[in-house]
């Protein structure tokens, strides 16, 4: 009955495909590939975008990052602080026709933190998480292993899978189509790495019929050809449009542009911890004591880093300078915070106390096109850092070997860009600022800094917690932790005759593209 049911959802897929006009398909250029189809493999911008059409989630994050119902209709603490109960949504349906219950829920949460070599785990937003049961078909109750303010919003990167895939469903069988069965409002079609991702609505779908037809996300890495193939008509809309590019596009009568500034912080992590750094050297390319375990030199990189210089004349004045890792309009911003200018003498003499007069050498890691400008940005930051007297190489990656060697803490100076899809900072907080945690590649560490995440983990009175993260912030950036340079404008450009509508989030959704 699973084959029939299966082979029945293919064919209705096809002839949806075969019933579409023209003008419902909906072609996007997308600035990185797909790794999976399985929504809980790997948390990666294309990889969230295509879960986002295919499958939903309990929650919802709108444009603004503010929580919406999604399967869940509605989330609220019971009167024992470690239990939440979920009511989910009434009468939606698999694309393979199988009613969504609670099981499905259920099945879902155990099985995201934990798929088969899936290279970066969910787990982090599910940790806190001591079970899940199913009250009846339409009710969760979801204990905590302690007070947790954002269980509603851990719930939203987690995608909800049918049940009936098993416990152990690996990845290829989602590849293949096989479970790659939500309740989304587009049906999976086909996947063909490097080429692109098939789509076609589900005009069944509990939000509405979606407004196109058939939705096909092209993977088109390198800038200049996404702006080239939306200019030639290869494509209908293109996300992270190069700021180089944006005066002119902007002129162009056959296109229109969105723009919104984004939730995710550019910032660079610099080796606090080990005595011997693997890529600085003395500047006679001998061996030298890491220096930027001395806050001084940290101090003196971030005096010398001009913040407005790289959002001026690097990022086209397409980003807004940044102190602090939190970006406006998210629990915890500090507006206190304020942007130091950049001061070449004080950096110097900063150097020079820490006993570095000279300067070192200095290799800094970089992505290749997985940010905006991401390699012009480390260019830009070596001529700044050479003012002080630190000679800089730059090295940039691919992506999938970049934090691989990232988490290895291979680097010793790396940029990181980090984006808020769950609409709360906490877990980037952790990630960037804990003792021992995965993503510090810096290994920065302080008894204070794990005291305020500490309280942040369970404090549930919002104004408190908003204070808590803030004087968190305040004590990274006091003894320059990481030091961030911009929050993201995000840009995209589609053929007149579309609307775009940004999201903080940078997702690049069908649902967000109207006809005029």
């Amino acid at each position: 009955m699973k084959s029939i049911a299966r082979l029945a959802a293919a064919l209705m897929a096809v002839v949806a495909l075969q019933a579409a006009a023209p003008a419902q398909v909906l072609r996007i250029g997308i600035s990185s590939d797909t790794t999976s189809i399985d929504p809980h493999f790997a948390e990666i911008g294309t990889n969230i975008v295509v879960r986002q059409h295919v499958f939903d989630s309990l929650v919802d994050v709108g444009p603004a990052m503010e929580l919406q119902p999604g399967l869940a209709t509605s989330w609220r603490p019971t009167s024992d602080p470690l239990a939440w109960e979920i009511e989910l949504r009434r009468g939606v349906r698999f694309h393979d026709g199988s009613p969504f219950t609670a099981r499905d829920a259920v099945h879902s949460l155990r099985r995201a933190p934990d798929v088969p070599n899936a290279p970066s785990s969910y787990r982090r937003h599910l940790e806190d998480i001591a079970s899940v049961e199913a009250l009846d078909d339409h009710r969760l109750l979801v204990r905590t292993k302690l007070p947790l303010p954002t269980l509603p919003n851990s719930l939203a990167p987690i995608a909800i899978v049918s049940h009936r895939i098993g416990e152990r469903a690996e990845p290829a069988a989602f590849n293949s189509g096989q479970h790659a069965i939500g309740t989304g409002p587009y049906r999976f079609v086909e996947w063909v790495p490097g080429s692109h991702v098939r789509l076609a609505a589900d005009p069944g779908h509990w939000r509405g019929k979606p407004a196109w037809g058939e939705v096909v996300l092209r993977p088109i890495t390198n800038p200049g050809a996404r702006v080239a193939a939306l200019l030639a008509g290869d494509v209908d809309a293109i996300n992270d449009v190069p700021p180089v590019d944006v005066p002119r596009l902007s002129r162009d009568p056959k296109l229109s542009l969105a723009r919104g500034l984004s939730s995710r912080v550019i910032f660079w992590m610099m080796d606090v911890h080990r005595e011997a750094s693997p890529h600085v050297l003395a500047k006679d390319g001998g061996p030298i004591a890491n220096p930027m375990r001395d806050p001084r030199v940290r101090r003196a990189i971030a005096l010398a880093v001009d913040r407005n210089a790289i959002v001026q004349q690097v990022m086209d004045g397409l980003a807004v300078p940044a102190m602090q890792v939190v970006p406006p309009g998210l629990p915890g911003h500090d507006p206190a915070l304020r942007m130091p200018s950049a001061d070449l003498a004080a950096a110097r003499r900063l150097i020079a106390e820490a006993g570095h007069a000279d300067g070192f050498r200095l290799t800094i890691h970089v992505t290749a096109n997985r940010y905006p400008n991401d390699v012009k940005q480390a260019q830009a930051v070596a001529q700044m850092l050479a003012r002080i007297g630190i000679e800089v190489k730059v090295a940039s990656l691919p992506l999938a070997v970049y934090f691989n060697e990232a988490r290895r803490f291979e680097f010793s100076f790396a940029l990181v860009g980090w984006g808020f899809n769950t609409g709360d900072p906490y877990v980037i907080l952790r990630e960037t600022f804990q003792a021992g945690a995965t993503n510090n590649y810096g290994r920065w560490s302080s008894p204070a800094a794990d005291s305020l995440l500490a309280a942040i983990r369970v404090e549930m009175d919002k104004p408190r917690r908003d204070r808590a993260i803030a004087e968190l912030q305040r004590v990274a950036m006091d003894d320059v932790a990481v030091i961030p340079t911009h929050f993201q404008e995000n840009v995209w450009a589609a053929r007149r005759g579309l609307v775009l509508s940004p999201r903080m989030d940078e997702a690049t959704l069908a649902e967000a593209i109207r006809r005029e």
